[in-house]
């Protein structure tokens, strides 16, 4: 009887340090996703940094599925529009593979058919809810998961503001859940699950998948469905100073929750215990697999890397007879090239790669407004964008104009529907116009302006209005464009803060 207890006792630890080890593994290969409010840049491939580049991105389309490459049909188009320069094609492939087997090679790149669907690793177990009992659960539950993590670390953006902010996520949800007349689960099992305070992932698995050696395949399949959720969720877990008004969340709660929202989803349309975990249905179609494990070079990655590395040569080319035929203003022995680089996560490395491999090389690093603070606005826009850091607060407005793109108004967003009387008056007019405009996104799908891309508030062919004039014009208290003076004086406290004040380089990079 010790041993059947001692045994028992040495699963539930082996399972519970494999739950840690998952979550590990899930923050490493997540993106670092930080909320909106800060500047971001993150590699999204950090995870196989320690690869050479082409193996990196091969690697990350056929464990995760995503598109590392252009298509064969994109690279053949800029080829045969001549943006692939010929000369670097014939040159890169013959280096590579010698002139005797140019031709051969040639035709590869140029004619011969690859299938280029990638069948990922990641998200086979999970699909297989479809397959069995036709049900998406993505479709089932993301709406619900979305909109409520959305709210609970919601910094003051939403009309209604979430109830409950001096709780972890979980405990703040069971708050609610008690309290609402509303609730978020509908099984009875789920409900009883939910309230139990030291519930674990495990014995949720257990329910869904059951074979433990699935589990990681399956948590890897859930959270890498919104990779951006999990990730910033992730941050948020171990760095809760990101937010200015904190919350209290863990991927693990989040996961929790997801996992309680999927049993919820398959009870309400099969009934509670009427439906049977993914390890009953699939054992015989999939086998544990290590989502990691070595994967097999293929001749389509080859070609893809082939095309890449020509295309890029096709650019270097460009530039680098662009700047040789620059003309020399100051002939500087000392250092022939300088380089101002803003500070980011990426700086340190490219500045050390720089210095290294170029004689004479000076780095510096500066915030990336370089100095210059001030506000844009697109013609034709109602607001206007800060382009500094969040403690800057410019005093310059910079506007766009003879731009031709206009935007429309999105009238289903205009503040007045937001009101008892309004939204009823929107939704009586509005709301007839809308199914229409509905059934006609579905045959013939076209923007709106409810999409947010900085790209659709610029006019590539507009001017923009940076030098002030000399009795310079204001708006919203803010003066039109920077003048002469003004301008100098932001360069010279840039170089100054950053000690480049003598032996200038011929080139500032």
């Amino acid at each position: 009887m010790n041993d059947v207890k001692q045994h028992s006792t040495n699963k539930v630890i082996d399972s519970l340090f494999e739950i840690h080890k998952i979550l590990h593994d899930l923050k490493h290969f997540l993106p670092s996703q930080n909320p909106l409010k800060d500047f971001i840049h993150h590699n999204t491939l950090h995870a196989f940094q320690h690869d050479n580049f082409h193996e990196a991105l091969e690697k990350a389309a056929k464990i995760f599925g995503y598109k590392t490459y252009l298509s064969l049909s994109e690279y053949r188009k800029l080829y045969n529009e001549q943006k692939i320069n010929k000369e670097i094609f014939k040159r890169i492939i013959t280096e590579k593979y010698g002139e005797e087997n140019f031709e051969i090679w040639s035709n590869k790149l140029l004619t011969q058919n690859y299938n280029e669907d990638i069948d990922a690793r990641i998200g086979k177990l999970r699909n297989k809810w479809k397959d069995i009992y036709q049900i998406n659960l993505d479709k089932a539950t993301h709406a619900t998961l979305f909109r409520i993590t959305g709210s609970f670390i919601d910094q003051g953006i939403s009309i209604w503001n979430f109830p409950i902010n001096d709780k972890s996520f979980l405990n703040a949800l069971r708050e609610i859940e008690k309290n609402s007349l509303s609730k978020i689960f509908s099984s009875n099992r789920v409900q009883k699950l939910f309230f139990n305070t030291h519930l674990k992932i495990e014995t949720l698995l257990e329910i869904l998948v059951r074979d433990n050696l699935l589990f990681e395949h399956y948590l890897f399949d859930q959270q890498f469905a919104h990779p951006g959720w999990s990730g910033m969720v992730s941050v948020l877990e171990d760095n809760p100073h990101l937010l200015l008004d904190k919350r209290k969340i863990s991927l693990s709660e989040f996961i929790t929750f997801e996992l309680l929202l999927e049993i919820d989803a398959l009870d309400k349309n099969f009934g509670e215990e009427k439906w049977s975990p993914l390890s009953n249905n699939v054992s015989t179609s999939i086998n544990p697999i290590n989502i990691f494990e070595e994967i097999k070079h293929t001749e389509l990655f080859e070609v893809y890397a082939l095309w890449q590395e020509i295309y890029e040569w096709t650019y270097y080319d460009q530039v680098l007879l662009g700047l040789s035929s620059a003309p020399i203003i100051n002939d500087n022995k000392n250092n022939y090239v300088q380089a101002i680089l803003c500070i980011d996560d990426r700086e340190c490395s490219f500045r050390r790669y720089l210095e290294e491999q170029i004689p004479n090389c000076e780095t510096f690093g500066t915030a990336g407004f370089f100095n210059v603070e001030f506000y844009f606005q697109p013609e034709h826009g109602k607001f206007y964008t800060k382009v500094c850091p969040a403690p800057v607060t410019p005093k310059v407005l910079i506007k766009e104009y003879e731009a031709k793109k206009r935007h429309h108004i999105e009238w289903h967003f205009n503040k007045n529907g937001q009101g008892v009387a309004g939204g009823w008056i929107i939704s009586q007019t509005l709301g007839f116009w809308s199914a229409l405009k509905l059934a006609k996104n579905i045959f013939k799908p076209s923007d709106s302006p409810i999409h947010v891309s900085s790209f659709q508030h610029m006019d590539k062919n507009g001017k923009l209005q940076i030098e002030a004039k000399e009795n310079a014009e204001h708006a919203h208290s803010l003066q039109l464009g920077f003048s002469i003076t003004e301008m100098a004086d932001r360069m010279e406290g840039l170089l100054k803060s950053i000690g480049l004040t003598e032996n200038f380089a011929t080139l500032i990079y």
